[in-house]
């Protein structure tokens, strides 16, 4: 698992998840993960278009980041993610805690929402 960050002034800061977000994966960049969301200060787009899979590590990694953001009155919003990772999504019904938006597009037009 890697993370790519971009972060440019004015626009919400990007996290680029690549690989698996099991239980390896998961422990690989949470600590990470996590410093970025808090030390953003604005919006936070998550881009799953690399992550092939998802488990319950990496599910509770994702709501604890949504709820850093939302305490600090911004959003955080995933969005590109595969068509395995967005059924686990939809199942658990994620979108009821956080955005889960088909494309970078969209999740910009959920934040502007």
């Amino acid at each position: 698992m890697d993370m790519v960050v971009v972060d440019v002034a004015g626009a919400p800061k990007r996290l680029g998840l690549t690989g698996r977000l099991d239980a390896g994966g998961t422990e690989k960049v949470e600590v990470a993960f996590g410093a970025q969301v808090r030390a953003a200060q604005r919006h936070v787009l998550v881009d799953m278009t690399g992550v092939s899979f998802v488990g319950s590590l990496g599910i509770r990694m994702l709501i604890a980041a949504a709820r850093v953001s939302d305490r600090g009155g911004f959003k955080l919003v995933i969005f590109g993610a595969q068509p395995a990772v967005a059924e686990v999504f939809r199942t658990i019904a994620l979108d009821d805690l956080i955005p889960v938006m088909p494309d970078e597009a969209a999740a910009l037009a959920q934040i502007q929402a």
